[in-house]
Parts: structure tokens; C-alpha cells; sequence
């Protein structure tokens, strides 16, 4: 048993020292004791009322001789727990100290990809921080393709963890029906900006999900921009549009990533051009390339072990796993190394470039300070139209012009006063809390103001209005708990099926409120909201 414990060590790159038969010590940690149940049918036994682990040995006896931790297999893992806590599930990982590097080269992994890319990623933030913090590292840098949602959660992670973030994007940029592969790295918060811009033109105004040239160009400042491997034939190809994107972004680089596919055909595809562009963008005379290097391996898990996990999300998926491969882990620089060392031959001095490519790494973390500001909210800002600047003037008037309009088209007469007053109490709250350009945006208003109108195309809308069904579900009931339900009844019958929410405004229409409390001046249920 401890000998398939010292496997699991080994390949998890902690450090240890053999103590005896069942006993390891791990530096920085503490000493480990090896539970063997291989003659057990179950982890766990009763003791008494309540179960506790299958432990053969006393707990009191090992903390006497300073032991503390106890591990065991279960399943393919290993895992641990503590004697001096209650019992749970701790995967024996990021413990200790890792091996000290045979290679200690500078470098910060800049390809990881996080489960926010939805079923093609398996890496959490909180797992991410906590394996670069364990290896020594001092930054991390993310690059989920066409979604920016893990980089708010990456930079809190990063400051509880105290590493730096840098926010990355992979992207596909169409020039002339050619499709280029592109990673960009914002540096300051002009570049996460235009990130934003970049996630909105992938996103919401593209139909294809693709970045154009000149897009690229708009949005290139405050950013580094790296071609991605197969891109090198485009890179080559095109020096003059190269030129302008070096001219407009912060720094243009190449990605080198030597990662092994299952599939032969991909595997193929990525070792050529890695080998065109070595010998094509190199001039060994003044030993410059037309595009430097960087080492950007692309990491799709956190561990070699946890590979098929990725199997799994892209089936769910698509039905199918593509460009699968059991190396785009979180490796160190040893292992990076020893992936890419036997790719070169003789004539290149191998050491000296490897760090070469690692330096950019380094470089582009010790630039990145982009963040976001997390100490007050922020809403969208409507973009308004040509015409409508002209004829309204500024986004406010236009919100309370159009409202006006829609009161004077939908109410009878007789009751505009009544509705006037109930407006301006609703426009009072929108004001105070900064929501006139998200109640704009969404069509938070359909009879008055229109979906969304010279917003989002068409298919955002549907969206818009699906959370706008919800928004005013809630937004409901908590006019109810301010004691008037009778206002509800005909807001209610026209709502479409909102789900409990609805449900429990039928319920609530002809009932009291229980007990309430008071915040910002208003009354409300306590259970309103």
C-alpha cells in the first residue's frame, strides 16, 4: 500500500521522506499515515449512532507520535483528512512542497482555459490560484475562448491567494474568408476596455462569433496580441497587416505549445507548423524572428490525471470529444521542457531558447494591471441611436419621453392621474439605483418604450425579455409587500408564467404579509426579496 502511495506522490510532484512501512513525511505538511483497507468492504463503520472511517489504528496513538493526517485510496484519487477535525474528503494535492525545479526558468502560465468555457474547460478559478500559488508562481493568466465570465471570480481568487491576474481571450479573427486563431491579453484598463468591445463584437454583433480585421485593429490598444500555432502561415503570409496590428497593440507574439493530440492528423497539423515557423520567421544571422515566441501551453485541466473529464463535457457537448489529448495540463517549466526539448535539433541552443520564449511570459505579467473595479455598481449604458440623439438629447429625456408617450397611448383618461402617481414612484426607484439604461436596453416597458429597441439584435431580445418576465415577477411581489395588492391583480393577469414567483403572487394577492422590516426608507416583507 505505501508503495502505490510514493506512485501517487511521485506523479503529483510532492516532495516526501519514507518514514517506515506506513508512515511518510511530507516537508512543510506533516507526517501521513497509510490507511491499508484493501481487506475491508467499506471505508466507513458504525460507531454506535453515527459512522467514522475504517481507521484500524487509534487516532490517539498517531497524534501521541505526531501524526496528524491519515490517507487512503478511494476510487482512482488518494485523499486525506485531518485526526483533529471531523472527518471529510481532502484530495491529496498542492500539499507540501513540490520538487524543487530542475530548470529554474521564470515563467507565468498564460493558456489556461477555466470551466467558464462551458463544457470544454475543467479548470476552477479557486483550484487554479491554488495550484500556481503551490508551484511558486507569482501570476496566472486566463484565456477562455469568446467569454470573458471567469475574469471578475479570477481576479478576487488571485487577491485572496495573492497572485496576479491577467485576463486573456481566445478568438477566431476573419480577414478575407481566412480564419486566424488569436489569443489577446489585456495589459491596462484601456485593453481590458477593448476587451469588453472585442467580447461584444465576438458575441452580440457577429453572426459567426469571429473578430474582424479591422475590428482588431480598433481595439488593439492596451492589449497583446499572440498568433496562434496554426496561425503562422497567415502571420507569414500578411507582414504588412502584422505591421498594423503591431502598431496598434502594446506587443504581437507567436504561441509555441508542443502538446501532444490523440488524433494523429491534428497532432501532425500542430508539429508542422511549429516547424514552418522555426525555420521560416528565424534569422539565425541577427537571431531575431519576424514574430517573437512566447510559451503559452494551452490547459484545459489542472492535472494529467484529470483529462477525461474534458471527454465528458464535450460529449455532453456535441455528442462527440475533438482534439482531445491527455497533455493540456497545468505543467511546470520542467515539464514544458521536457515536452519540447526533443523537437529541436543540434543547431539551436536549446536552453537559451527556451527561455526566450518564457521571458514574454514574465514581461506581460509584470505589465498586466488591468482589473475591475469592484467597490460601487455598475449598469449598462444604452447606446442610443443617431435619430434618437437628435430628437431627444441625452438618454434620460428619451427614457422619460417615451414612458410619457406610452402613459398617454395606453391609459384611458379617467385614469392617468392614478397611474401617473404609481409611474412616479416607479421612476424614483429606476433613478436612485442608476437602472434607466438596463430598463431601456431590456424593454423593461413593451407597451411604452419597445424591446429593446436599437439595442441587441433580434435573438438578445428574445434573452432580454425572458429576464424581463422574471425581473418583473420579483419586481411584483415586492410592490406587494409594500401593502398593495389590489394594484397587482391586473399587472399579474397580464405577466406571462414566471415560474414560483407568480405562484406565489396568486398566493399572496388576498393574504397579509407577515412581518416586515425596513431598508432604505421602504417597507418590505422579510421575506419579499
Amino acid at each position: 500500500m505505501i508503495q502505490e502511495l510514493f506512485s501517487w506522490l511521485d506523479a503529483q510532484r510532492i516532495t516526501y521522506i519514507p518514514v517506515d512501512t506506513e508512515v511518510v513525511d511530507i516537508p512543510g505538511f506533516g507526517r501521513l499515515f497509510t490507511a491499508d483497507l484493501s481487506g475491508v468492504e467499506s471505508i466507513f463503520r458504525g460507531d454506535g449512532d453515527k459512522l467514522v472511517f475504517n481507521l484500524m489504528e487509534s487516532p490517539d496513538v498517531l497524534m501521541e507520535e505526531g501524526i496528524f493526517h491519515v490517507a487512503f485510496p478511494f476510487g482512482r484519487n488518494w485523499y486525506y483528512y485531518d485526526l483533529r477535525e471531523e472527518f471529510r474528503f481532502n484530495l491529496l494535492k498542492y500539499i507540501g512542497r513540490p520538487k524543487p525545479p530542475v530548470h529554474d526558468v521564470p515563467f507565468v502560465n498564460l493558456g489556461i482555459h477555466t470551466s467558464y468555457e462551458l463544457l470544454n474547460a475543467c479548470c476552477s478559478p479557486e483550484d487554479l490560484c491554488r495550484k500556481a500559488k503551490w508551484l511558486g508562481h507569482t501570476a496566472v493568466g486566463i484565456c477562455d475562448r469568446n467569454t470573458m465570465a471567469a475574469t471578475l471570480n479570477l481576479q478576487k481568487e488571485c487577491a485572496n491567494t495573492g497572485l496576479k491576474h491577467i485576463f486573456g481571450y481566445s478568438l477566431t479573427m476573419m480577414h478575407e474568408e481566412e480564419r486566424v486563431g488569436l489569443k489577446i491579453y489585456a495589459l491596462d484598463n484601456e485593453g481590458l476596455h477593448n476587451l469588453l468591445r472585442i467580447q461584444r463584437a465576438v458575441m452580440v454583433d457577429s453572426e459567426d462569433n469571429t473578430l474582424r480585421y479591422e475590428q482588431l485593429l480598433m481595439y488593439a490598444a492596451g492589449c497583446v496580441v499572440v498568433f496562434a500555432i496554426r496561425s503562422v502561415y497567415w502571420m507569414a503570409g500578411h507582414p504588412k497587416q502584422v505591421k498594423r496590428i503591431r502598431k496598434g497593440a502594446e506587443a504581437v507574439y507567436y504561441q509555441v505549445d508542443a502538446n501532444e493530440y490523440k488524433a494523429d492528423r491534428i497532432d501532425r497539423e500542430q508539429l508542422e507548423a511549429l516547424k514552418y515557423y522555426f525555420g521560416n520567421c528565424y534569422d539565425a544571422d541577427t537571431d531575431s524572428f519576424t514574430v517573437e515566441p512566447v510559451l503559452i501551453p494551452d490547459c484545459y485541466y489542472m492535472d494529467k490525471d484529470d483529462a477525461g473529464y474534458r471527454i465528458v463535457v464535450n460529449k455532453i457537448a456535441t455528442g462527440a470529444a475533438h482534439e482531445q489529448s491527455d497533455d493540456q495540463y497545468f505543467k511546470t517549466a520542467d515539464e514544458l521542457y521536457d515536452t519540447l526539448r526533443p523537437l529541436f535539433s543540434g543547431q539551436w541552443d536549446f536552453d537559451s531558447l527556451f527561455r526566450r520564449m518564457c521571458r514574454p511570459t514574465v514581461e506581460i505579467a509584470g505589465r498586466a494591471d488591468a482589473s475591475f473595479e469592484t467597490g460601487r455598481m455598475f449598469m449598462p449604458e444604452y447606446r442610443m441611436r443617431p435619430e434618437e440623439r437628435e430628437r431627444y438629447g441625452d438618454r434620460r429625456t428619451m427614457f422619460l419621453r417615451l414612458l410619457d408617450d406610452g402613459l398617454d397611448r395606453k391609459v384611458p383618461e379617467p385614469e392617468r392621474e392614478r397611474y401617473r402617481e404609481r409611474l412616479d414612484e416607479e421612476v424614483y426607484i429606476i433613478e436612485s439605483n442608476d437602472n434607466v439604461d438596463y430598463f431601456r436596453q431590456c424593454g423593461l416597458f413593451p407597451g411604452a418604450v419597445g424591446y429593446g429597441a436599437g439595442g441587441a439584435p433580434e435573438r438578445h431580445r428574445n434573452w432580454y425579455r425572458s429576464r424581463f418576465r422574471r425581473g418583473l415577477a420579483g419586481f411584483l411581489l415586492a410592490w406587494h409587500n409594500l401593502h398593495r395588492p389590489a394594484e397587482i391583480r391586473p399587472y399579474l393577469l397580464a405577466l406571462p408564467r414566471a415560474g414560483t414567483l407568480r405562484a406565489q403572487l396568486e398566493r399572496r394577492t388576498d393574504g397579509a404579509c407577515p412581518g416586515h422590516h425596513t431598508r432604505q426608507g421602504r417597507t418590505l416583507c422579510g421575506d419579499g426579496i
